[in-house]
């Protein structure tokens, strides 16, 4: 047997990685079906600000919440949000969760139902980052 270093890892034998766990899991799990989903803002055709994500059993994780800085405070946000909880519900969803970096939603997600339960300190350095859960009706 050999052991190697790298990196600047190649990107099929990451997935390579990827594709033995999950091999693993979906032995384990009760679902394998995973949906993803992209919601989008558009301007003049133009993406502003999108969500992203994936739906997996009864949660829908979002992977990213984004709208251009200059778009922002206008409710672009709140509605991708509402899209994708939206989107949670028809998926008879009871969770959705997200992490975010203290700089970016941590005064955010808490307007929109999600509460915190966990914090890392000191990430990467000196910041902090995030993770919330929003329980569904």
């Amino acid at each position: 047997m050999e052991y190697e270093k790298s990196f600047s890892p190649e990107k099929k034998d990451v997935q390579k990685l990827r594709n033995l766990l999950l091999k693993y899991n979906n032995k384990n799990f009760e679902t394998t079906v995973h949906k993803n989903f992209a919601f989008y803002a558009k301007e003049a055709g133009n993406i502003i600000g999108g969500i992203t994500g994936d739906i997996f059993g009864q949660w829908l994780e979002i992977e990213y919440l984004v709208v251009d800085e200059q778009h922002r405070g206008k409710g672009v946000g709140g509605k991708l949000l509402r899209m994708a909880e939206e989107e949670a519900q028809k998926n008879n969803c009871k969770y959705m969760f997200l992490f975010t970096f203290g700089f970016q939603g941590k005064t955010y997600y808490p307007r929109f139902g999600f509460k915190e339960v966990f914090s890392i300190r000191d990430y990467p350095i000196t910041g902090t980052e995030h993770w919330f859960i929003k329980t569904l009706n």
